[in-house]
């Protein structure tokens, strides 16, 4: 028993100490009674400070000073006062463990050589400023020793006041104040003179913050007399300045005072740093918009603040309102910019769980920008996060019915750069003005350093390195000259022959600290030969090698067969296809030989020229993956037929490849011996660098051209010819839309006999095919003048637009009935997973077609519409009551008939409505541009009378759910040009009797 009591109390608590001493900061000692010391916690490893004083060595009085510093700093607590964090006291020493901190005054010699540094002190100002007002203010002690050595610096660039072994209370005698013969250039005037009494108890704090604000700009002070002259102090605070300083205790400028004069429109302490600190600091107290205009504005002027502040104060706020505000959209381009300061593991802690968690949200936008910027992170997804956590919710943009998230999800999961080491030609030699010998130079990454090389589409030449939006964000750009698409004789960038040309080099970058030069031609990248390169020969497609085999060859490539199929915009389809062939070399060999040929052939039928061409191009740019016997009995038949395309690019297109192809054959007819060479590369999986190194001349050339269109936006893709007729067809949608003056009928009434006999919904009549707005509504024509669209409208497509998408539909399997069973590429079980892809969205049509002509046989046809729009209420009414179970009770308007066109619209059609409009009265417009129960009808006139008949039960079903919410509707359906129909909602001010209320009725 004594033994373990001697144990107990004879433990040594330095030796027990969780904290490791690491290095020691000079001179801090000189004006403390610690020492500073850099610490690490032994069980956390995280980064502390440790101020440590020796009490055998400071003498009794200074031993209490720093008992009483430990004992202040344990009750502090204050955003701008130093973190305490753990301590240890004994009889011959004190450790105060703190947040990791460097002293103030080794920190603003490095901040004074920062560009802002005015700004950035104003911010630095500021908290001390509030740290001292704190004391004075709700603490009542006197800090009594401000001045630069009692401010410290932590990782985010915070100031913090520590210092604290002087601090007294306002009860406390006068003689406390009194300090060491080392302050007393600190020393106010009436302590020098001993006439301070503790009543005016702000005064002597707001002497010492005077004497610190000169020390930010001056240096640490030597002598009081100094003070008179404000040599580097700010012009607007000099005056404030001054009267921090002044003599007399009655004329002296409280702190607060000095923050308050100050921090109005065009002080000291308003401009941009100060400001959006301050927000980032507020934020959860601001209101959404404001949030997202802060968020947008911040990329713009984060060169404004120091790197410290950007890394470890901005991103760990923005990386805060991601995960509890719903603001990732905004804060996107901040995050990004801020993450090309940081390490490769700071990355992975920092930025890429953000990431993650955005690519997770639902919003829309938000997946937008994330694949617009996913060039810039790209590299720092680990293969087992992009396959786990990043392509889940990636691939679902795919299946998005907004065709601007299908389209940024196929144009920048494949995103395109020149990495590793490159042979440059340097740009003098290769001018045509230039005599001089052509000198190459050889140069790979520097350690750490690593650069990229975009390029530049060739509509954008002229703005060098600048994107789309007009911002720089490239470190290295480049562009091609000559190629497929250019004559090089007429290259706008000046260029005498073919190759890639660098256009822009970051100052400062890894390319630049490489030899990069502008006007450089690159010979070489990665081991290939670029030396008469057409186009981005050396790109490689980023996200696909980090696929696994089943995301990549299974679960991609099923998505993008499926838009290849079905996907109702060409431009889409066009890009799909484009991404086909670039993922090709990463593709299995047996997946190649089920998929490609056939999807790029579906792709050269396609109605969309453009979407022809990219699958010639595609098919030549992968030319190398398919057997000889493929080659002559599926692939050339396919391009001969395109030899007499009424398109002109899509004829000469054809025409080169099947030259192509049939050297190739020739080639294998003249030596049968190189067969086995040919056809070498039909069964490997390629990597990044060793795809296109060995591609023939017209191959890469089609390999170029393909990646330059799948650069382009699809509104570039559109046919100039459909121009005229998108713009006349926005007239006619317009014109359709206003009010007739002359109208004046009333509005159709709804006939008020019940659905059935138990039931106590009104069926209306549907026997009047409404023609516009205007005639369902009896309204004044200035009430129009307040529609709005409340959707992400979508263009009505042109005529042309649409009979080629509904040509496309009803041309699914042509190629299986024109291919010949015994070629083994398209025997029956290839195409099987085309195949389920589009047997599964039918049986809802088949069966409603069913429906209708099985009722036409046993009634007229006023009849058969009555019947078909009350079977759609009823079927309206359970679905929408079944699809509104787990949501919020929605219960406005407006939020209702937006369930409508997108939840409701997508469980029954698959698919939302394409946009929605309202004058805020109580009339709503959906419209569907491709409605899918008239999807196989031919677009003409014949058809009017029965279209009706195919319509009726759609108005049952928006009817029957907006009755599941007590709203009474009168539903018209108008259709001019199939497959696109308008619906018109008129919600009357009855109210329906809901579900549960029907119930309760008929009890």
């Amino acid at each position: 028993m004594t033994s373990m009591f001697t144990a107990l109390f004879s433990r040594d608590p330095v030796k027990e100490f969780p904290f490791d001493l690491l290095n020691k900061y000079p001179d801090v000692e000189q004006f403390s009674v610690f020492s500073l010391y850099s610490g690490k916690s032994r069980t956390t490893q995280e980064d502390v400070s440790i101020f440590c004083a020796s009490l055998k060595d400071l003498g009794y009085l200074h031993a209490q000073k720093a008992a009483a510093c430990l004992k202040k700093i344990k009750t502090l607590r204050h955003p701008s006062i130093l973190l305490y964090l753990d301590s240890i006291q004994t009889d011959s020493l004190i450790y105060i463990v703190t947040e990791a901190v460097v002293p103030f005054t080794s920190y603003v010699k490095n901040l004074k050589e920062f560009s802002n540094f005015q700004e950035v002190a104003s911010w630095g100002l500021y908290s001390v400023a509030n740290a001292v007002s704190f004391l004075s203010q709700d603490v009542k002690c006197v800090h009594n020793n401000i001045n630069c050595h009692s401010v410290f610096v932590n990782k985010s660039g915070e100031w913090k006041l520590f210092g604290f072994e002087y601090l007294i209370s306002y009860e406390d005698e006068p003689e406390a104040l009194h300090k060491p013969s080392e302050f007393k250039q600190y020393t106010t005037p009436e302590v020098r003179d001993g006439k301070v009494v503790l009543k005016n108890n702000w005064t002597v704090d707001a002497y010492g913050y005077g004497c610190f604000v000169w020390e930010v700009f001056n240096g640490p002070l030597s002598d009081a007399s100094l003070l008179k002259n404000p040599n580097k102090i700010p012009k607007e605070i000099q005056k404030d300045v001054r009267l921090l300083l002044h003599p007399a205790i009655s004329s002296r400028l409280s702190v607060g005072d000095f923050v308050r004069r100050n921090r109005v429109t065009g002080g000291f302490f308003t401009n941009p740093v100060v400001d959006n600190l301050l927000f980032l600091e507020e934020f959860h107290l601001k209101d959404s918009n404001e949030q997202c205009a802060m968020l947008n504005s911040l990329s713009n002027i984060l060169d404004q603040f120091p790197k410290d502040i950007q890394v470890h104060k901005i991103l760990s706020r923005i990386n805060e309102m991601i995960k509890f505000s719903n603001v990732g959209c905004s804060a996107i381009p901040a995050l990004i910019k801020i993450g090309k300061l940081l390490g490769e593991e700071e990355y992975q802690v920092h930025v890429i769980p953000s990431v993650i968690a955005m690519f997770a949200s639902q919003d829309r936008i938000t997946r937008v920008r994330l694949l617009e910027q996913l060039e810039h992170f790209i590299d720092h997804l680990k293969p087992e996060v992009v396959n786990e956590k990043i392509f889940p919710p990636l691939v679902t943009g795919l299946l998005d019915t907004s065709a601007s998230i299908r389209e940024h999800t196929m144009k920048s999961a494949f995103t395109f750069s020149v990495d590793g080491s490159l042979t440059r030609s340097h740009h003098l030699s290769h001018r045509a003005c230039s005599k001089m010998e052509s000198t190459t130079s050889a140069f790979g990454q520097p350690a750490g350093a690593a650069f990229r090389c975009v390029c530049i589409p060739v509509e954008l030449v002229k703005h060098q390195s600048v994107d789309a939006d007009g911002e720089t964000q490239y470190r290295c750009g480049f562009r091609i000259g000559g190629g497929i698409d250019q004559d090089p004789a007429q290259s706008p960038a000046g260029y005498p022959d073919s190759g890639i040309y660098i256009t822009s080099v970051e100052p400062g970058g890894a390319a630049d600290q490489c030899g990069l030069r502008k006007d450089d031609k690159i010979l070489q990248a990665n081991g290939c030969d670029l030396t008469m390169a057409t186009h981005e020969q050396a790109a490689s497609v980023q996200i696909a090698p980090k696929l696994n085999y089943k995301n990549l060859n299974e679960n991609l490539t099923r998505h993008l067969l499926r838009i290849l199929i079905k996907d109702e915009q060409p431009g889409i389809r066009t890009n799909c296809c484009i991404a086909l062939g670039k993922i090709a070399p990463y593709l299995q060999p047996e997946v190649r030989q089920k998929i490609l040929i056939p999807s790029f052939c579906r792709s050269m039928k396609d109605p969309f020229p453009p979407a022809r061409i990219a699958g010639i191009l595609a098919l030549s740019a992968t030319e190398q993956f398919y057997p000889l016997k493929s080659v002559a009995v599926a692939i050339l038949p396919a391009l001969t037929v395109l030899m007499i395309d009424p398109e002109k690019q899509v004829r000469e297109n054809a025409f080169r490849s099947c030259k192509g192809f049939m050297e190739k054959l020739e080639k294998a007819s003249e030596n049968p011996e190189i067969i086995p060479k040919l056809e070498s590369e039909v069964n490997v999986r390629f990597s990044a660098d060793s795809f296109a190194q060995n591609m023939p001349q017209w191959a890469s050339r089609a390999l170029s051209s393909l990646t330059t269109k799948f650069q382009k936006p699809v509104s570039s893709l559109l046919a100039r010819s459909d121009l005229k007729e998108e713009a006349a067809t926005k007239k006619h949608q317009a014109e359709d839309l206003a009010p007739n003056s002359d109208d004046k009928n009333p509005i159709p009434t709804t006939n008020s006999s019940t659905v059935d006999a138990n039931s106590t919904l009104p069926a209306a009549s549907s026997s009047t095919v409404v023609k516009s707005e205007s005639e369902l509504l009896d309204k004044p024509k200035s009430d129009w003048n307040n529609w709005d669209d409340d959707w992400e409208n979508e263009e009505t497509p042109t005529e042309e637009q649409q009979t080629a998408i509904t040509d496309l539909n009803d041309d699914k399997f042509s190629m299986q009935t024109e291919m010949n069973e015994e070629i083994d590429w398209a025997n029956g079980e290839d195409w099987q997973v085309i195949r389920k892809m589009s047997i599964t969205e039918f049986p809802f049509e088949y069966l409603h077609s069913e429906i209708v002509q099985f009722l036409l046989t046993y009634a007229d046809e006023a009849c058969v519409l009555k019947k078909l729009e009350d079977m759609g209420v009823r079927v309206g009414l359970a679905l929408a009551e079944f699809l509104s179970m787990d949501m919020l009770p929605l219960r406005a308007e407006i939020d209702v008939v937006k369930f409508l066109c997108k939840e409701f619209w997508c469980a029954i059609f698959g698919k939302q409505v394409n946009s929605l409009r309202t004058n805020h009265q109580g009339i709503y417009v959906i419209y569907d541009n491709s409605f899918v129960l008239l999807q196989p009808f031919s677009n003409n006139n014949q058809y009017q009378e029965e279209v009706q008949r195919y319509l009726a039960f759609t108005r049952g079903l928006i009817r029957g759910a907006l009755g599941n919410f007590g709203l009474n509707a009168a539903v018209v359906a108008d259709v001019q040009e199939m497959p696109a129909v308008r619906f018109s909602i008129n919600l009357k001010s009855e109210t329906w009797t809901t579900t549960a209320q029907a119930v309760q009725n008929r009890r």
